[in-house]
């Protein structure tokens, strides 16, 4: 698995995080940018995209509300959901304290 740390902190706790939830030996040969999507890149199950928003709920409490942030979206948006969009809507939260 590879990440980018000139990416930040919250990709590279992103990217921990999806380790966990999918398993490191389907990241080994993936580099996970912020233009991976979880559905075409990752093929993330629904299970797992639960387990996700678990994760990043226990680690960033209400402040990112990832259920909400989910919800909001369409079909084709959640289909297209990358890593960089989550990153972004977890930065914005932490910005807006």
């Amino acid at each position: 698995m590879a990440t980018t740390s000139e990416h930040g902190a919250v990709f590279d706790e992103v990217v921990r995080m999806l380790t966990e939830v999918i398993g490191d030996e389907f990241l080994l040969d993936i580099e996970v940018t912020p233009e991976t999507t979880f559905s075409d890149d990752l093929a993330v199950e629904s299970v797992e995209f639960v387990a996700l928003g678990q994760k990043l709920q226990q680690r960033y409490g209400d402040k990112v509300n990832f259920v909400a942030f989910v919800s909001d979206l369409d079909i084709d948006e959640i289909t297209a959901l990358d890593v960089g969009t989550v990153v972004g809507h977890i930065e914005k939260c932490l910005a807006q304290g």
